[in-house]
């Protein structure tokens, strides 16, 4: 009998200390971020990965905003950083640092749940689809343009970008009761009356004096969804 319980312990041991209580790296991130992943076929897989790579170098000229290589998905450590992610300068770039501003790749925060800002506000890391009235940490933003989201900030000083920003947010939120996968926020590292909208390897920057609904509208449809590594979008926008 004593045989026999040492047998049973054995195996529970193997059990309760393999696959996902090994470690994070025992899940894969598509796993983690989609409990659907483990159903999906090694063919799925595949044409989820070759489209994300098709969607992440598309240089062409038929998508709006400036192309921007890819710089990674690699993760910082959690917040609050004790050094923040720089921006490139123009004749040294690599992945230690951003190579547009906003972002449109590279480095970003882990997966944290709810933290307080060092602002004092509180934030799910990487930030859902939403309007915030405070900024975002510029760390997020890559992560949100990796689950297939568009993100789109503002820098105002004076009264016309201001109302150009109330314009601004009514667009955006009507884009998300449509399905689409945009956060909006303040960006303090644009220049004074400023737009920058980005997606995965896209970028537009431009003054509040040249917005547009269009344009902006035109960014999200095409950019939100097109880079999914991760199978965030399963469901159809409304419009």
């Amino acid at each position: 009998m004593l045989p026999l319980i040492i047998v049973f312990l054995v195996l529970l041991n193997g059990v309760l200390y393999s696959g996902v209580f090994q470690s994070e790296n025992a899940v894969s991130p598509a796993s983690a971020a989609n409990p659907a992943s483990p159903d999906t076929s090694p063919q799925q897989k595949s044409a989820v990965a070759l489209a994300a790579e098709r969607a992440e170098t598309d240089d062409s000229d038929r998508l709006p905003g400036t192309f921007v290589p890819s710089q990674g998905r690699q993760h910082t450590g959690t917040y609050p950083l004790r050094q923040r992610v720089p921006f490139c300068a123009p004749e040294h770039v690599d992945s230690s640092c951003y190579a547009s501003n906003p972002p449109t790749s590279g480095l970003h925060l882990p997966v944290q749940g709810t933290v307080r800002l060092q602002t004092g506000q509180m934030l799910k890391l990487p930030p859902d689809p939403g309007v915030y009235d405070f900024a975002v940490p510029r760390e997020a933003i890559p992560h949100i343009e990796e689950h297939a989201g568009v993100y789109v900030g503002y820098q105002c000083a004076t009264d016309a970008c201001r109302t150009t920003v109330e314009r601004l947010k009514d667009l955006v939120t009507q884009e998300i009761s449509l399905g689409q996968r945009v956060v909006l926020s303040p960006d303090p590292d644009l220049s004074d009356d400023t737009i920058g909208v980005a997606s995965w390897t896209r970028v537009d920057v431009f003054g509040a004096g040249d917005y547009s609904d269009e344009r902006v509208r035109g960014f999200i449809k095409a950019h939100h969804c097109r880079f999914d590594p991760e199978k965030f979008c399963k469901d159809a926008v409304l419009n």
